[in-house]
């Protein structure tokens, strides 16, 4: 049976993957899990390690958006055992230079929770594709999750983005197949990148409809890439019968 555990992004929470969940086969296990306020990178996945290995036995695939998927890679580097498959989501691949690392740590320090809504809805056009930004159901439903997600979170997971080691050549090294799915025009995490990235590390395109990249499928390959077209960084909110359709084809690839 395919068990799955997904792992939210900055300023999301368990409740920003249940539109993707939904649209999952029925007959899978799926649960996604809220990252603990936990400020150091190998602390915050051994946390989590228990929590996943709870849901997955005695492996499974565990799928991460964006900080979600820096926090994934870490847990299969951690705690390979736990990992049938891996899925990023428009997931960060480099370091982060101190410089920046600093600045984002201090700007996440001791907000309020009205100064860090402020932030969490600051630039949502350049989060979300075209006019998503602006939808006023797509901002009420980033307030939820950062009203669920809070300042403590925010600055605890400021410190763990801005110490994360360099993952350009993780995908290949990885204990499990990887999965890479990249938004069409995604600002945050640039979309040129990730193809990059992918590219490097030999991925293949998958065969999805959804993404419209199609090759043949046939088995498993060790990185594989999907792209989602008319999507910005937040694919979970913005095409999630999309992602659920690239992540279900994928799976169903993999011998578990």
């Amino acid at each position: 049976m395919t068990q799955l555990v997904f792992l939210p992004g900055l300023h999301g929470d368990a409740h920003t993957w249940s539109p993707v969940l939904r649209a999952l086969p029925g007959e899978w296990t799926a649960t996604a899990m809220d990252l603990p306020a936990v400020s150091d990178l190998d602390a915050l996945v051994d946390e989590l390690a228990g929590q996943v290995a709870s849901q997955v036995a005695p492996s499974g695939v565990v799928v991460g958006h964006s900080l979600g998927g820096v926090v994934a890679m870490h847990l299969a580097e951690r705690h390979p055992a736990l990992m049938a498959g891996l899925v990023l989501v428009t997931a960060p691949v480099g370091a982060e230079d101190s410089e920046s690392a600093a600045a984002r740590a201090a700007r996440a320090a001791g907000l309020s929770l009205g100064a860090y809504e402020e932030i969490a809805l600051d630039g949502m056009e350049a989060v979300y594709y075209g006019d998503r930004g602006h939808d006023p159901q797509v901002r009420a439903e980033r307030l939820r999750a950062a009203r669920a997600y809070g300042p403590e979170r925010f600055a605890a997971h400021s410190l763990a983005l801005g110490a994360r080691p360099d993952r350009s050549r993780f995908p290949v090294q990885a204990p499990c197949p990887v999965l890479i799915v990249g938004a069409s025009h995604d600002q945050v995490v640039p979309t040129a990148g990730q193809r990059r990235w992918a590219e490097d590390n030999g991925a293949r395109a998958a065969s999805t409809q959804t993404a419209g990249i199609g090759t043949s499928s046939g088995e498993a390959s060790r990185v594989t890439y999907v792209e989602i077209p008319e999507t910005g960084h937040m694919l979970p909110v913005e095409a999630p019968q999309q992602l659920a359709g690239a992540i279900s084809d994928w799976c169903r690839t993999l011998d578990i």
